[in-house]
């Protein structure tokens, strides 16, 4: 079991690490603008990311039994190095479509069963054996709604849970204000294709970024942070998706005020609890008046951090 000095310790090393962060020139398109955020003190940990070590073989991910369950999944990692999966990315295929409910390490050679929430109500029937990633991630509001959905089931129970019917609820009120006729999460970004790439170009990442601070209009909408600029390149795109569709629904206006940090403040200032993880490393939750955000930290490295602006 992890001792409380250990917590405290993936806590400090967390917040030290967060300080390290500055921010480059807003880069604006319609309605984001985003903060690129840099670091002088970059590390490189050798993960995979989970789509990367679905297309070379080396992880898997199916239902837990033939039967499934909803909320969960099993996760195979056959190779040498870890996989990272996401809070939020999107798997498809087998029984239904899922959601990550929170930031996983899964370590080599190893199985780990993984709490995730459906993200496309009505189908409950195979589609292939085996999942596949997405180019997408859930609805960065709806992610705000999830984060503070399963600290609140930490808080009862130490499981990653979320509240499934209040995703498929909030799942179909966006897709009929976005006209799309499916509530499958998939059926509205494969109907705003165009927008998200051109949305995707845009807002590339840049050299040496590590994390961005996203404002819809005038408004601070969120901030993802990985631990390297090389993992970071290869999960913005689907990070970035989220956003999108959430100004796509929202039709923000004006421009940030502000170019200032205040996510990253916030955050730092907010008050953590510190969870056992669903695999490698240390869960942290964080909570204040002004944002709700997550970080997992494993062997004293960030590995994704996110935040939201409470309420």
């Amino acid at each position: 079991m992890t001792s409380k000095a250990a917590f405290a310790s993936a806590a400090d090393a967390g917040r030290r690490w967060l300080e390290t962060l500055h921010a480059a020139a807003p880069v604006a398109f319609r309605a984001i603008t985003v903060l690129p955020l840099r670091t002088h003190a970059p590390v490189d940990p050798p993960w995979l990311l989970l789509p990367e070590a679905l297309a070379d073989g080396s992880a898997e991910v199916s239902e837990i039994s033939e039967g499934g369950s909803v909320p969960t999944l099993h996760v195979i990692n056959r190779g040498s190095r870890d996989v990272l999966l996401l809070d939020g990315e999107e798997l498809v295929g087998a029984k239904q479509n899922r959601v990550l409910n929170t930031t996983v390490l899964v370590r080599a050679h190893s199985t780990l069963e993984v709490p995730v929430s459906c993200v496309e109500q009505g189908r409950w029937q195979y589609n292939g054996r085996r999942f596949s990633s997405s180019a997408h991630s859930l609805y960065a509001s709806m992610r705000l709604k999830k984060a503070a959905q399963v600290h609140a089931s930490l808080r009862l129970g130490q499981s990653f849970s979320s509240d499934q019917v209040a995703i498929w609820s909030d799942l179909g009120e966006r897709a009929k204000a976005l006209k799309v006729k499916s509530a499958a999460m998939a059926g509205a970004f494969a109907a705003r294709a165009p927008e998200l790439d051109d949305y995707t170009a845009a807002l590339a990442p840049g050299t040496d970024q590590v994390g961005a601070l996203v404002y819809g209009g005038g408004a601070w909408w969120g901030m993802d942070v990985l631990a390297s600029p090389r993992l970071f390149a290869a999960a913005w795109p689907r990070i970035l998706s989220g956003y999108v569709l959430d100004a796509l629904w929202r039709a923000p206006e004006g421009r940030p005020v502000e170019t200032g940090m205040e996510g990253l403040t916030a955050l730092l200032s907010a008050s953590v609890e510190i969870f056992p993880s669903v695999g490698a490393g240390d869960d942290c939750r964080f909570t204040g008046s002004v944002v709700v955000g997550a970080a997992l930290v494993v062997d004293d490295v960030v590995a994704h951090a996110m935040a939201f602006p409470a309420g």
